[in-house]
């Protein structure tokens, strides 16, 4: 499964102007039920600020953006892209997903085929490793994987997860490298908890009120896949990845999926990496995006020989990248 030929030749990010700090009155409920402790709120705290679309502005462009700066830093154009992976969520229509807007703000040719990934949310990293396959294949040569999220408007702000939902899109070029070029993609694990299918969804809730699909955690089945294989199955993975290419956890950086404190601290502590770089504070839980957010400020920054990134979704799965830097 390994290879030294194929990487991530560039990242890029966009981020909404807007800022919505703690004290948005929107999140007055959530505040009081913290006060009350207990239940759904108290397992999600941990930033301080995070970025949110006004309802004039399109996640697709904002997506092509990401797209496009990741581009310029791998220098290449748009018309060098064979190949566009991601997912923008939530999309403009149930189907078609809006990657399709993004291919023709980005100005890609016709013949780069479009691959929606719907994998929340590990879209990006589904999307590397597809793109990596490819290339393997020798299918393509250059594939952009990006993808956007604006959870900030399909959230129920009575609910405790909502406290942290963030704006962002966030974009990396594969393709092949030359020695020394880029980050080295050296291999990937996955795991998946089918029986957990239904423990966390998007869609709709006539109860809430609200006229649109809404993120929710299942009274039970929710609050047990978080504290189970949410808390305890990354690491676990990644050890597994680690192990099995020889790589010591004192050569790591870690990037994950960044949901709350109580997973990332967790996560911390089991895996033990050299360093452990996020964007939670500034930007929250931007769920599929925050992993391609976050490498685009670190990729020039990475001091160990590897890194890592891990994320988690609701299908239930997770899957972990490793690159040697």
């Amino acid at each position: 499964m390994t290879s030294a030929s194929f990487a991530l030749l560039g990242a890029g990010a966009a981020l909404p102007a807007r800022v919505r700090g703690n004290d948005e009155p929107l999140f007055e409920p959530l505040r009081r039920a913290a006060a009350e402790g207990g239940g759904e709120v108290a397992l999600f705290y941990g930033n301080r600020e995070r970025r949110v679309l006004g309802p004039e502005e399109s996640l697709s462009s904002l997506t092509a953006k990401a797209g496009a700066a990741a581009l310029s830093v791998a220098g290449l154009k748009a018309s060098d892209v064979d190949r566009l992976y991601g997912y923008v969520s939530v999309s403009e229509f149930i189907t078609p997903n809006a990657l399709y807007a993004v291919h023709q703000e980005l100005g890609l040719g016709q013949g780069a085929l479009v691959v929606p990934v719907q994998a929340d949310f590990v879209n990006f990293l589904m999307g590397v490793v597809l793109a990596w396959e490819a290339l393997r294949a020798g299918s393509i040569r250059y594939a952009l994987v990006a993808v956007g999220a604006a959870w900030t408007r399909n959230m129920d702000y009575t609910q405790g997860h909502a406290i942290g939902i963030g704006d962002g899109a966030g974009a990396a070029v594969v393709g092949h490298s030359e020695p020394g070029g880029g980050l080295t993609l050296v291999d990937w694990a996955a795991d998946t908890f089918s029986d957990e299918y239904g423990a966390m969804t998007m869609g709709a809730r006539p109860e809430s009120g609200l006229g649109y699909p809404t993120y929710g955690l299942a009274p039970t089945g929710g609050i047990k896949a978080f504290l189970s294989s949410g808390m305890n199955g990354p690491p676990r993975l990644v050890e597994r990845l680690l192990a099995k290419n020889g790589v010591s956890r004192d050569d790591v950086t870690l990037i994950s999926h960044q949901a709350t404190r109580k997973l990332m601290d967790h996560w911390a502590q089991a895996i033990r990496p050299r360093e452990y770089v996020d964007t939670f504070e500034d930007f929250g839980n931007m769920v599929h995006a925050s992993i391609p957010v976050t490498l685009a400020r670190f990729h020039h920054r990475l001091r160990t020989k590897y890194l890592v990134m891990v994320g988690l979704g609701i299908g239930a799965h997770q899957m972990a990248v490793l690159v040697r830097v």
